[in-house]
């Protein structure tokens, strides 16, 4: 197992190389939407030559639909040399040839504004160019180069007075940098387009919302795979410890019997001690109580693997919870009053009947009781009272020993847990009682809390369920 600056230099190492990749992510993300505003600008550009040549379109067929079309092209065909064939009535015309129609249509529409500015031009914008003709030239032409947005646009003479437009919010149209002159060959009628693309960096983003989406999922599951990493790293650095301490007290715990046991059989053996009775009794009773406290060691051990496995049988049955106390403080009093302490049992529940596996709910108040005896630095004072809660019964048990500090007191239930002791040596255990208390209530549906304070002693409250609760629900 790796040692603990190991784990403290690769996690920082890693961390270090996760926020680099990141950042390099996020550069690239925003190089990415940078490039895409630009060409976004550049579409926009687009779409504003495509707008000034649509209303110079529109502008000359009006000039035709208001004037006499014969009349035009027949200027016109002088000027073309002939290039185009019209009837008398002005009604039909078309190009002599293919070749003449493709390198003459741009000279034609020339030639077609200079006659209607020759004509005369109406000096009004909204007859030139109407609203909507004008709105409608701006979306086709912002839909031909890929922008599907909302926009605003504003029309203004040479003065920046406001004509026409889509929006009130003249703020933005003046601020706006696609700003055009939309009549380019009228020196003497100039009218201004403004043209105003809201949230531009959010349309580039909501076009590239695929690409960001996969980036951040990305980003995510290798930062959740770098806490994964560590967090696992950790735990096992700490189950190995919790192991190694486990390990080290279940050798002692097992080695003293097993040497009590040991020294009993060779007393037994040697003649002249075993032919006393009284001696004889002592050193077989002395096997019996060693040999118990073994199985009783093994028991926990065996209970804490069915409990991991969650393999554990209850056998339950209706049980008087005041008659398991008292038995339970019946059996560890002896060893309180050989420190000179007591027991203080206040039994004010009234609805005592619960539906549980005895052996089980025994081994949980027992086991209350005596890390209260053990954790009492002097003489142990413990009090144990009962009362009624609504739906159950509550199951105090309070000592006024060393008490445990805050930081510990999230984790006294967990497995082969034991808080630190410092220098002290002389409380056993495996670090299985509390695990295995919290395990047991909330089998029979119970909970278990706890409040403490170092040198005050501890408070661990239990709530189970009771019977007439569980017939009323």
């Amino acid at each position: 197992m790796l040692k603990q600056k190991y784990i403290v230099i690769i996690t920082i190492i890693s961390g270090i190389a996760l926020l680099g990749l990141i950042a390099i992510q996020f550069y690239w993300i925003n190089e990415a939407i940078a490039q895409g505003e630009t060409e976004l600008e550049n579409n926009i550009v687009s779409s504003i030559d495509d707008i000034l040549e649509e209303t110079a379109k529109y502008e000359a067929l009006s000039a035709i639909n208001n004037n006499d079309p014969y009349q035009i092209l027949k200027k016109l065909n002088d000027k073309l040399n002939g290039s185009v064939t019209y009837d008398s009535l002005g009604n039909t015309f078309y190009f002599n040839s293919q070749n003449t129609q493709a390198s003459l249509q741009n000279d034609l529409l020339n030639q077609l504004m200079s006659e209607m500015m020759q004509l005369g031009q109406p000096a009004n914008i909204e007859e030139r160019i109407p609203k909507r003709i004008l709105d409608s030239i701006i979306d086709q032409s912002l839909t031909k180069n890929g922008i599907k947005t909302n926009y605003q646009f504003g029309v203004f003479d040479a003065n920046n007075e406001f004509i026409y437009g889509n929006t009130n919010n003249l703020t933005n149209l003046q601020e706006s940098k696609y700003l055009i002159n939309l009549f380019p060959m009228d020196m003497f009628n100039v009218y201004f387009l403004s043209l105003h693309i809201p949230n531009e960096r959010k349309i580039v983003i909501r076009s590239m919302w695929m690409m960001l989406g996969v980036s951040a999922l990305f980003v995510l599951i290798i930062i959740f795979a770098f806490y994964f990493s560590i967090a696992t790293i950790v735990k096992q650095k700490k189950t190995s410890m919790i192991k190694n301490d486990f390990i080290n007290n279940m050798t002692h715990e097992l080695k003293t019997p097993i040497s009590t046991i040991s020294l009993a059989c060779e007393a037994l053996s040697d003649k002249s001690l075993a032919e006393s009775t009284e001696t004889r009794h002592r050193f077989i009773n002395m096997i019996s109580e060693e040999n118990k406290r073994l199985g009783t060691l093994v028991e926990n051990v065996l209970q804490s693997a069915v409990l991991e496995r969650g393999d554990l049988k209850l056998k339950k049955e209706e049980l008087n919870i005041h008659k398991i106390i008292n038995k339970a403080v019946q059996n560890i009093n002896i060893q309180v009053q050989q420190r000179n302490g007591y027991i203080d049992v206040q039994t004010n529940a009234k609805n005592t009947m619960v539906f549980g596996d005895k052996i089980h709910i025994s081994n949980v108040i027992f086991n209350l009781l005596d890390n209260a005896n053990k954790y009492s630095s002097e003489t142990p004072r413990i009090k144990v009272k009962t009362s009624d809660v609504v739906g159950g019964i509550l199951i105090v048990v309070k000592d006024e020993g060393v008490g445990i500090a805050k930081e510990h007191q999230n984790k006294v239930f967990e497995k082969l847990y034991r808080v630190p002791t410092g220098d002290r040596h002389d409380v056993k255990g495996f670090g299985l009682g509390l695990s295995y208390v919290k395990s047991i209530i909330e089998t029979h549906e119970g909970k278990i809390s706890l409040e403490s304070a170092l040198g005050k002693g501890s408070t661990f409250t239990i709530y189970l369920p009771t019977i007439k609760n569980k017939e009323d629900d």
